[in-house]
Order: structure tokens, then C-alpha cells, then sequence
């Protein structure tokens, strides 16, 4: 029996403010998508072949009463993509030609979601790169779930993290959903995953994922750990949130909340044996 870790969270509780005081704290952190995206673009043109992506860390209000409970909008990713099984954000790959294109928008204020960034983002160099990554993870995001762009609103950006297994850099953009939609998955989509924020403040729901790595032409052999979240689903068993989702939500919350979370119990592990189709997909 794990304990369950109580933290005082009133904003989860502050219809009213909500958003506001997430737009607050995401305006003070440092974002260096100006270095990130510099860097790549020099080793790109020297050969590398490194990917960006644009995910949007969505969260929506379920209830519309005085006890409001705020979800993360998440995807099970499906057997067809790389990655097959993980719970990420939803977004995918920059297509510079096609974002920029739709970025123009953004500028525009033709669609609302970036309204007032200016205030928040002052650095000229800066704003373009936040347009080019929103209108890339929210194009993603329409193509994967069916998010429709005016629905949202923009809140602020996160840190971009690079993934260690692959080639690619993560540029998250947190956004909030005005109204409930319906899902319409595609192919790369196996279920979205609602998990709310408040599940992230008790102990129980942190394990440990021991993830292994089996000998073959595209592997070596290795044995790690990782800190996770065990997610109860419809079936009975559990879905394990790990890795760069894992890290960016809780990085988020980390930021709004000024406080640690809770740390897996020890000896409450899960494990994964990462296979070849894992890294290249089932297409």
C-alpha cells in the first residue's frame, strides 16, 4: 500500500485564475528555442539529419461548475508509428514550408490562440519561432485528434528537450481547450489518455519503468530505469507514461507549482522491453 502525498494545489481549484496564473509563470522561465533551433540548422547543413517537433501539452476544464477539474489531453500512440504504445503530447514533425504558411495566421491574429503574445514573448527573434512551433504542433494535433486551432488558447512555452534514442529535438507549447470536442483519431492514434493534474500530486501513481533493450541490429543490449506514472485504463491494466512526456509534464508542473513532485515508491516497478519495431514502426 503506498502512501498517497498531499500537496496544497489551490490553483487547481481557481476556475477564475487559472489561466492567468499559468501565462504569469510560463512568462518568467527562459526558452531556448532560438539556441536549439540554431543549432540544428548548423548541423543540419553539415550533413545531420536531426527532426523537430511540435507538441502541444493540452489541458482542458471538464467541469463547469465551482469545482473545476483540469485534465491533460494526451495520445496513446499506435502500433504504426515509432514509439508505438508511449502516452505523448500530441504534435509531430515540423514541415518548415507548410508551418511557416500557417504561421502567418498566427501573426495575423486571423486565428485567436496567439492574441496578446507579444506581451509575453518581447524578443522579435523569438515570436517567430513560438508561431512557427504552435502552428506546427497544432496542425499536428488537428491531423491527430481532431483539434480544432479556434478552440484553443495559447498559455505559454516550454523548454525544448532533446530525446537521447533519436535524433530529435521537442519544442512543447501549453495550451488550454475552451470547449469538450469529439476525438477523431487517425491512424497514428490509438486512444487518447485524460489524465488529470491532480493525479500527478499523489505518491501512488509513481513507479518505476525498467525498460530493456534486447540485442539486435538496431539495438544493444541495455537495462535502465526510469520514473514513470502507472495510468489505470478501461481494461484493467495500467499505461505507463515515462520518458520525454513524462519529463515535460512534470517539468510543468515543477514551474507552476514551485515544488517538487512526489517520488516513485522503490519498489513499485513495471517493465518494457523496447523491440526493433519500437524504434522504426510498424508501416
Amino acid at each position: 500500500v503506498y502512501k498517497r502525498q498531499l500537496m496544497d494545489t489551490p490553483i487547481l481549484h481557481d476556475k477564475i485564475n487559472f489561466t492567468s496564473v499559468i501565462s504569469s509563470k510560463l512568462a518568467e522561465i527562459n526558452i531556448d528555442y532560438l539556441e536549439k533551433h540554431s543549432q540544428i540548422k548548423k548541423a543540419n547543413a553539415q550533413g545531420a539529419s536531426h527532426l523537430e517537433a511540435g507538441v502541444v501539452v493540452l489541458i482542458n476544464c471538464t467541469e463547469k461548475s465551482r469545482e473545476p477539474k483540469y485534465i491533460f489531453q494526451l495520445i496513446k500512440r499506435s502500433s504504426k508509428v515509432t514509439q508505438g504504445g508511449d502516452i505523448s503530447c500530441p504534435g509531430g514533425m515540423l514541415h518548415p514550408s507548410v508551418d511557416n504558411f500557417f504561421s502567418i495566421f498566427f501573426k495575423a491574429g486571423l486565428i485567436p490562440a496567439m492574441r496578446g503574445i507579444k506581451l509575453k514573448y518581447r524578443d522579435k527573434n523569438l515570436l517567430p519561432l513560438i508561431r512557427l512551433f504552435l502552428a506546427n504542433s497544432l496542425r499536428e494535433a488537428w491531423e491527430e485528434i481532431g483539434l480544432n486551432a479556434y478552440n484553443v488558447s495559447f498559455l505559454g512555452a516550454l523548454p525544448a528537450y532533446s530525446l537521447s534514442s533519436f535524433t530529435r529535438t521537442i519544442y512543447p507549447l501549453v495550451c488550454l481547450t475552451h470547449n469538450p470536442f469529439k476525438y477523431k483519431l487517425n491512424s497514428e492514434v490509438e486512444k487518447v489518455v485524460e489524465i488529470p493534474l491532480s493525479f500527478f500530486f499523489e505518491t501512488s501513481n509513481y513507479a518505476w519503468l525498467q525498460v530493456t533493450t534486447p540485442e539486435g541490429s538496431n539495438a544493444y543490449a541495455e537495462t535502465s530505469r526510469f520514473p514513470c506514472m502507472a495510468i489505470p485504463d478501461e481494461k484493467g491494466d495500467c499505461d505507463i507514461l515515462w520518458g520525454a512526456t513524462f519529463h515535460i509534464i512534470t517539468n510543468f508542473l515543477n514551474i507552476i507549482f514551485d515544488k517538487q513532485l512526489p517520488v516513485p515508491p522503490a519498489d513499485r516497478i513495471f517493465k518494457k522491453i523496447i523491440t526493433e519495431n519500437y524504434l522504426t514502426g510498424g508501416r
